[in-house]
């Protein structure tokens, strides 16, 4: 599966000392605890939308938002996971950090999407 970025456990926000011990309040976008979504504007991570879309047609595309963008209709975002496979790219999102906004969606016209589903 076409993962784009190293994913933590859902169950741990990050690499640094004490981060994942249980207590999550602490953990956020800007928390600094080492999780691969921290920073990723400063990483130059994040890009427009438009630009993920472009490379990816007819695929599944799990993108992380980050903070300070529109949650629901953001312009930039950071792409985790990318597969025709919608059960590869809904994995990949059970491994992210519980405290990101997520737009997990198909990315193609209506017919390429159901032609997924005929075979079942």
């Amino acid at each position: 599966m076409p993962v784009v970025i190293n994913l933590t456990s859902a169950f741990h926000g990050g690499t640094s000392p004490g981060c994942g011990t249980g207590d999550h309040s602490s953990c956020g976008p800007d928390c600094g605890c080492g999780c691969p979504y921290t920073g990723m504007v400063e990483r130059g991570r994040v890009e427009p939308v438009a630009l993920i879309e472009q490379r990816y047609p007819n695929q599944w595309l799990a993108l992380v938002i980050p903070p300070g963008e529109d949650e629901e209709h953001p312009e930039q975002a950071m792409l985790v996971a990318y597969s025709s496979d919608p059960d590869e790219v809904w994995d990949a999102v059970s491994r992210i950090t519980f405290n990101q906004v997520v737009h997990v969606y198909f990315n193609g016209a209506l017919e390429a999407f159901l032609e997924q589903f005929e075979d079942m």
